[in-house]
């Protein structure tokens, strides 16, 4: 189900707000800026596109030749921040507010039991490798240092078999939420995991060895310790990825909301709200008012939340407009 990048879902949001609130919003179509007014006050918000990028997805602030989707208006500029430029410094922040992370080996040879490969950089999924069971499976060991946070240093870090979490947050509140169990295959003693993985793959246009996932693949095959010769018996499921947003399954607009934030359970929300709390402080004290910010994490089967990353300029979902404008609005008289 495709909801997040659909134009026109940020249209309807757009417009049930306005209609709520009786406010004018015009659109610059060379620029695609979004003027907002209400109570005698108006904001432009800026615009923010997906594109691909040499067979990659990236964000961009223009409609250039190669985007792909539209993904929201905010009204500030493109942010940096360090710590979700630097997973490692991110990993330190969550340390210090004591919330749950993966462990980290600054060598690679110093790893223990299931890891990945990781760069400090990077977002989408890209420059993680594994999961590996031990150091001998890992194609090049490279050593990182914790304190040197230059691009391109590898590190361990632990991995935590689970189902993919990724909350998005504006200020301290959390508003919208994916969960997504890993994407598996199924025997049916008769076909081989390469005819079963091929077929899953072959519904959004991949093959295997061709897409950039393909080594992730068939890293996940070999922690599970299946191989793709191997016929499974009818019945027995194994995944094939691990990374947010790997479902391989074909997708189709819709206009319902795809949000999974009020169907956790109260203890993995109590995590979410307690992330939203020490970020939502950080937000204030960095930029003196509420952000949108979405962070990664990973559920395990004890419910626990371990957390990954954090994206300082990810997608808007429709569902956080009315959230954004009343930061910038107040509340709305009808309310």
């Amino acid at each position: 189900m495709s909801y997040i990048p659909v134009t026109l879902n940020h249209f309807r949001a757009l417009k049930a707000w306005a209609d709520s609130s009786n406010a004018q919003v015009d659109l610059d179509i060379r620029t695609f800026n979004l003027e907002v007014k209400l109570r005698n006050r108006y904001y432009t918000l800026k615009p923010r596109f997906l594109l691909n990028k040499n067979g990659q997805m990236a964000y961009s602030t223009e409609l250039a030749r190669n985007v792909t989707g539209f993904i929201g208006w905010l009204p500030y500029d493109i942010l940096r921040w360090d710590i979700s430029q630097d997973k490692l410094l991110f990993k330190g922040f969550l340390k210090k507010a004591e919330l749950g992370f993966p462990a980290t080996w600054p060598s690679i040879s110093d790893a223990e039991g299931g890891f990945l490969v990781k760069q400090p950089t990077g977002s989408f999924g890209y420059q993680i490798s594994g999961p590996y069971r031990n150091v001998g499976e890992v194609p090049a060991v490279k050593d990182a240092v914790l304190e040197n946070k230059s691009v391109g240093i590898d590190f361990a870090e632990q991995f935590i078999v689970g189902t993919n979490l990724k909350v998005w947050f504006w200020g301290a509140t959390a508003f919208y939420a994916h969960v997504h169990a890993y994407p598996t295959v199924m025997g049916d003693g008769v076909s081989t995991l390469q005819v079963l993985i091929e077929s899953r793959l072959a519904q959004t246009g991949k093959t295997l060895g061709a897409d950039e996932g393909s080594a992730n693949v068939l890293c996940s095959l070999n922690f599970q310790q299946v191989k793709l010769a191997d016929i499974l018996p009818r019945g027995r499921e194994v995944w094939i990825d691990f990374r947010y947003g790997r479902q391989y399954a074909s997708t189709s607009p819709t206009a319902e909301s795809d949000n999974d934030l009020g169907r956790v359970n109260a203890h993995i929300r109590q995590q979410i709200d307690a992330m939203g709390v020490k970020v939502g402080q950080e937000c204030l004290r960095r930029f003196k008012a509420p952000v949108l910010y979405s962070v990664d994490g990973v559920t395990d089967e004890a419910g626990k939340v371990w957390w990954l990353e954090i994206n300082s300029n990810p997608i808007l979902p429709p569902d956080g407009y009315p959230l954004v404008f009343f930061s910038l609005f107040g509340a709305d008289k009808k309310s």
